[in-house]
């Protein structure tokens, strides 16, 4: 049974007494650009940048890193996106506005605010890569998508936000956060509680309602928020493209935590798992070899050697990735958004 609560409106969510993280006013502009239903349009997305010169120097520095391994520089931000993809350029944007909030990384938070951000970075990669780069049934065997077009494609956003109520609670409860998620406090007192439960006993909300909360506020895409608030378990009512994307955060979170502490992100409990557990979870019956479409995701059953070892096999790439996201930002403008006040 799940130890999921009823789920919250979004009429609830709003009152709850959350402050919601200042993020760069460039971001709200850049969230509009995944409402779009297509693909999201580099040329409008180097529009908003270039007035972000802490963003244009972020997406300077990411295309000329050791990553995408080019012969020459690149100075135009407009080019970097177009080679970089810009869902994953947007995705970057975002990223430094969380990598912005000086006030988490110096603070008692600090540990857990670097692990959340790999992870973050490694989900979202990695839910692109399984939507995009690696088989999905018995006739999708075709090699992962070439490196000259860009890293951009469904779910990368996807996967980079979906713990996003971390960063929210980080940001209201920092000690309480330390004492959680770094400590391991309170599990050695509650055995029985699972990760949520003891986030609600803690903070009166767990991860995924505290963040669909902050997400509603800042005006992310709906199917953004659906992410953030249901990506442990999909709703009833999820239809098959939401569900497929959800199913692949699902996955592509687990792969990151087996890929070890680094990518593990942070959690009350141990955050990590061997590949053998990481394969026997029923997330992984879509990917399975010969699979029904029909199947019952109930009965948990071994991915196969095959994407098992391929996933492994991108965790040299997957730190890599990561690695120029957690450098600190370059100095900050006067940009970023004041607080949200607390909601009556």
């Amino acid at each position: 049974m799940s130890s999921d609560p009823a789920p919250a409106s979004n009429a609830s969510l709003r009152a709850l007494d959350l402050r919601v993280p200042p993020f760069p006013r460039t971001l709200p502009r850049v969230l509009e650009l995944l409402h779009e239903p297509e693909i999201t349009d580099p040329a409008a997305l180097a529009e908003i940048v270039q007035h972000d010169p802490a963003a244009t120097a972020r997406l300077l520095k990411q295309i000329n890193s050791a990553y995408y391994g080019l012969r020459r520089s690149i100075t135009d931000v407009g080019r970097a996106i177009r080679m970089m993809g810009a869902t994953t350029a947007a995705g970057s944007v975002v990223s430094l506005g969380m990598l912005r909030m000086d006030e988490l990384a110096d603070g008692a938070v600090d540990a857990c605010f670097q692990r959340f951000i790999r992870h973050s970075e490694a989900t979202g990669f990695l839910t692109r890569t399984l939507l995009d780069g690696l088989p999905t049934g018995p006739s999708a065997h075709g090699p992962a998508p070439d490196a000259a077009d860009g890293l951009g494609g469904t779910g990368f956003a996807e996967g980079l936000l979906h713990d996003f109520g971390k960063l929210v609670l980080f940001y209201n409860y920092p000690e309480k956060a330390a004492a959680l998620y770094e400590e391991k406090r309170f599990r050695a007192h509650l055995q029985e509680a699972d990760d949520r439960t003891l986030e609600r006993l803690v903070f009166g909300c767990d991860h995924c309602t505290a963040g669909a909360y902050a997400a509603l506020e800042l005006h992310f895409p709906q199917r953004l928020v659906d992410v953030v608030r249901h990506h442990h378990a999909p709703p009833p009512e999820a239809d098959a493209a939401s569900e497929r994307v959800l199913r692949a955060v699902r996955a592509a979170n687990l792969a990151a935590k087996a890929m070890g502490p680094p990518l593990a992100g942070v959690a009350p409990s141990e955050e990590t798992i061997d590949w053998d557990t990481c394969a026997a979870q029923p997330v992984w019956d879509h990917w399975r070899p010969g699979a029904d479409a029909a199947q019952d995701e109930a009965e948990p059953n071994d991915a196969g050697p095959s994407l098992m070892d391929r996933l492994r096999a991108t965790k040299e790439t997957v730190m890599l990735f990561t690695d120029f996201f957690v450098s600190p930002p370059d100095a900050e403008g006067d940009d970023a958004v004041p607080d949200t006040p607390r909601a009556a």
